[in-house]
């Protein structure tokens, strides 16, 4: 069983943070900024067993030092990305399960945006934690990886079960949406989905 928090972060960051309830062991994924992600640790746990990194980049892992260094925290990432992520303790490749307590996850290996993103996806929960390569309405840019690996990439994640829920790495909805309209005006899931984003 678990308890998940949503840590807004620079301009449209997601931190995450999930107690296994049974074990009370506390993670976070991307923790972006020290500051919100330490506040709410501090507040709810005052610990914090593991940090999941989905990928290098420093709007990802860029409070890993310092969480590190007061919770004293396992650091998890991509065994390719071993020398670009930050205090990194624990290696992780595509597949491999990993538990936090008595829940656990699977490794997926998503390159496209990075030649090391890989996805966290937790079965029994139905949650996937996608960092930069899926977001609502869009997909993350290719900077380091090919087309074709960020197509086989989310062809992955499209074939999680379909009452999988998704936690990605940014808040870029409206973005995503504008653009997809532009293209495809008529689409009236994209109509409705306008209008409920301006009215909220």
């Amino acid at each position: 069983m678990q308890d998940i928090d949503i840590i807004p972060c620079l301009n449209d960051n997601y931190s995450y943070l999930i107690c296994d309830k049974d074990t009370n062991t506390i993670t976070i994924i991307d923790p972006s900024d020290f500051n919100p992600c330490d506040e709410i640790i501090k507040k709810k746990y005052n610990k914090l067993d593991y940090i999941l990194n989905t990928h290098h980049h420093f709007d990802h892992v860029g409070g890993n030092q310092k969480l590190k260094e007061k919770y004293k925290a396992k650091v998890l990432g991509c065994e390719i990305d071993k020398d670009r992520i930050p205090e990194i303790d624990i290696t992780l490749k595509e597949k491999q399960n990993f538990k936090l307590g008595k829940t656990s996850f699977e490794v997926i290996f998503v390159p496209g945006h990075t030649t090391g993103h890989i996805a966290f996806y937790f079965k029994d929960e139905k949650i996937v934690f996608t960092g930069d390569t899926l977001f609502s309405l869009g997909c993350g840019k290719i900077f380091e990886g090919t087309c074709e690996q960020m197509f086989n990439s989310l062809n992955k994640l499209k074939n999680l079960p379909i009452d999988t829920k998704i936690y990605c790495g940014h808040e870029y909805t409206k973005k995503n949406l504008e653009f997809c309209l532009e293209y495809d005006s008529n689409n009236e899931f994209l109509k409705k989905k306008i209008i409920g984003l301006t009215q909220s």
